[in-house]
């Protein structure tokens, strides 16, 4: 097996995960945050496109099979007739290799907690190229209970490794799965192994400043992390629906409607300040879902605000005591104005 260690003389990236979007969205983002992950075929699509224009650097690919439901069909790529044929299986990591993109991820299924044989086959599969083992794991698995275990079947296989994790909200909800993730950050750093974290949200920049490698946030609500079952209104009340936007000094992203006051709907990005009014303009809610137009919007505000943080905690002369400045901050106007905070600043020591 080729070995890839990284150095670790230098920080990792943090960079945007992107579902369904165009070239032109693509490349926007790139130049704010220097690589972007595509997911799925889709992505697999874009990408192929800007490779033929030259332009496919700083791009990347989350396979993403596990978000397709019942029994995953290969897809049909450009060439393969549309007939049921015994044609070979799709193979995900020979078509990024072709590609020529910078790191090829496996396309791993998702593992439930205390899968362990599963999570073995994973780790241990031989592919004809260097790879990336794409673990997605229920976020149970950094809990104080299984963590250990994780970590051990790390150690053991000594690979590269692409984290997804998945819940309802948070994957990381507690102290305990903060620590979980910790640990998994020693091991990368103590065996230079890599180790990325795919559609995450803002806690991939303290793993960054901890050691992580790649750390690909999601711009929207359904790639921050792979979901699950919600729980129903007993009463079957339906809730009105309202934006997602990254407040910065929250460091997290909340529904418009929930926003008040100056100290958090104030924002002079560059998406702010051409349409004005501040995050205060997504302050609505639709009965449906939220409208195209507006989630694009929001979206356009998110890409900036984001790659501001990113760019005042990666240009600190101490990462770690910048993000660890902004943390209190976040806290300390979140516990003001009455607005909930991801469990992730005050865990993460």
């Amino acid at each position: 097996m080729a070995d890839r260690r990284p150095s670790r003389s230098a920080l990792g990236r943090v960079q945007v995960y992107l579902g369904r979007c165009g070239a032109a969205e693509v490349v926007a983002n790139r130049e704010r945050f220097g690589a972007v992950t595509l997911q799925g075929l889709h992505g697999l699509g874009v990408a192929t496109r800007l490779a033929r224009a030259g332009e496919l650097r700083g791009i990347d690919l989350d396979p993403a099979v596990y978000l397709a439901r019942g029994r995953a069909k290969a897809p049909v790529v450009e060439g393969q007739l549309g007939f049921d044929l015994d044609l070979p299986v799709f193979d995900w990591v020979i078509a990024q290799a072709e590609l020529g993109l910078p790191v090829v991820r496996t396309a791993g299924p998702r593992l439930r907690v205390g899968q362990i044989d599963e999570l073995q086959a994973e780790l241990h599969r031989d592919y004809p190229v260097p790879v990336s083992v794409s673990l997605v794991l229920d976020g149970g698995w950094l809990g104080s209970k299984h963590s250990g275990v994780l970590a051990e079947q790390l150690r053991a296989a000594d690979r590269d490794v692409s984290l997804v994790l998945g819940a309802p909200f948070d994957p990381v909800d507690s102290s305990y799965k903060v620590q979980g993730l910790q640990r998994l950050l020693r091991w990368s750093n103590r065996t230079g192994r890599r180790l990325e974290l795919l559609r995450t949200g803002p806690i991939g920049i303290p793993a960054i400043a901890a050691g992580a490698n790649v750390a690909a946030i999601g711009l929207s609500s359904s790639t921050r992390h792979l979901g699950g079952p919600v729980a129903q209104r007993k009463d079957g009340v339906r809730p009105k629906r309202s934006p997602q936007v990254f407040v910065p000094k929250l460091l997290y992203w909340q529904r418009g409607v929930d926003l008040r006051g100056t100290e958090v709907t104030h924002c002079g990005c560059p998406a702010c300040a051409r349409a004005g009014g501040g995050l205060s303009r997504f302050g609505v809610s639709f009965d449906s879902s939220v409208p195209a137009s507006v989630r694009a919007a929001a979206q356009e505000h998110d890409s900036h605000a984001l790659a501001d943080v990113v760019r005042s905690v990666m240009g600190a002369t101490d990462p770690k005591d910048e993000l660890a400045r902004m943390r209190r901050d976040a806290q300390d106007l979140a516990t003001t104005i009455g607005m909930p905070a991801p469990k992730w600043l005050a865990n993460w020591e």
